[in-house]
C-alpha cells in the first residue's frame, strides 16, 4: 500500500528538537525567530512570522488583511478546503475560481472570470494556489489584481523552493512576496521541509509583519511603549505597569502560607498555582 507521507528526519533534526527540550524555552523561546530569519533570508522577503499550521498563516494573512463578514475573496476550486476556510474564520464569502484543466492552476483568465462574478465593491482579496510545487503565472495575475485594488495571496503550502517569473529574464522564489502581499507556508510532514506541524506567511511589509505576530499570540504586546489603553495599564500614582490580578489575588493567601491547615483546599490549590507561576 502506498503510504501518505514519508518524512525524512535524521539525527541532526533529533538533535535539534533535543536541544530546545534540554533548553528554558519550548515555546516562542529563541529558535523561532532564527528560524523566522533564516527561512525569510531563504526566500527574499524581509519579513518571515511563523505560526502553528498553513491553516493558521491562512487564517492569519485574512486577519492582516482585515477581512469581515459580507467581504469577498476568490479561492481556487482545487485546493485544500484550508484556503477556502480561513477567509470563512473572518465572515468573508468565498467565489470560486476555475482551474486549468491541465495543471489545476488558476490562470490570470480564470480569475478576471471570479471577478466579473464578484462583488466589486466586497471584493477584497484573491488566493492563488501553487499546486503541488508548480507555480502560477504571477506575473499576469498580480497585474489582474493590482488593477482591480484587491490583495493578493499565495497559498505556497506545496511550494517552498519553486520559482516563478517575475518578468522575461527575471525569476524568484515563492516566498519573497515581489508580486503577492503575503505568502503562506506549511510544515505537515507531507510538505517540502516538514517540523511535525507548523506554517510560516512572508511579506515585504512592516507594518503588517507586525499585525501577524501580534495576532498570532492574542495580541499580547510586551513592551509597554507600544501599550493601547496606557490609563488601564499604568499606575496612576507611580507611573509603574499595573501587577497581573492573578498575582494581587495570590498575594491575598500569602499570610496565611506559613499556616496551611488554617485554609480552606481551594485556597491552598490556589496559593501552589501561584507560587509555581511566580516563583
Amino acid at each position: 500500500m502506498l503510504p501518505y507521507a514519508r518524512q525524512s528526519v535524521d539525527e541532526e533534526d533529533v538533535a535539534a528538537v533535543v536541544r530546545v527540550l534540554h533548553s528554558d524555552f519550548l515555546t516562542t523561546g529563541p529558535e523561532v525567530p532564527a528560524f523566522e530569519n533564516a527561512f525569510a533570508e531563504y526566500v527574499g522577503a524581509p519579513h518571515a512570522v511563523a505560526c502553528s499550521s498553513g491553516t493558521a498563516g491562512l487564517h492569519l494573512a485574512c486577519l492582516a488583511l482585515g477581512l469581515k463578514p459580507d467581504d469577498q475573496v476568490i479561492v481556487p476550486t482545487i485546493s485544500f478546503v484550508a484556503t477556502a476556510n480561513c477567509a470563512r474564520y473572518c465572515g468573508a464569502d468565498v467565489i470560486f475560481c476555475d482551474v486549468d484543466p491541465d495543471s489545476g492552476l488558476v490562470t490570470a483568465e480564470t480569475v478576471s472570470e471570479a471577478m466579473d462574478r464578484a462583488d466589486r465593491s466586497r471584493l477584497k482579496a484573491v488566493f492563488v494556489v501553487h499546486l503541488s510545487g508548480a507555480a502560477v503565472d504571477l506575473a499576469r495575475i498580480s497585474s489582474v489584481t493590482k488593477a482591480a485594488g484587491v490583495a493578493l495571496i499565495e497559498d505556497a503550502c506545496h511550494s517552498l523552493g519553486t520559482r516563478y517569473d517575475i518578468e522575461p529574464g527575471r525569476q524568484g522564489l515563492v516566498g519573497d512576496c515581489a508580486l503577492s502581499d503575503f505568502t503562506v507556508f506549511s510544515f505537515h510532514p507531507v510538505k517540502t521541509i516538514t517540523t511535525g506541524e507548523g506554517g510560516m506567511i512572508t511579506t515585504r511589509d512592516p507594518e503588517a509583519a507586525e499585525r501577524l505576530a501580534r495576532a498570532r499570540n492574542h495580541g499580547l504586546i510586551r513592551s509597554p511603549e507600544d501599550w493601547v489603553e496606557k490609563a488601564m495599564a499604568f499606575d496612576p500614582v507611580d507611573g509603574e505597569p499595573n501587577p497581573f490580578i492573578r498575582q494581587d489575588i495570590a498575594t491575598l493567601y500569602a499570610p496565611a502560607a506559613a499556616s496551611r491547615d488554617a485554609l480552606p483546599p481551594e485556597a491552598v490549590v490556589s496559593m501552589q498555582t501561584w507560587r509555581s507561576r511566580w516563583q
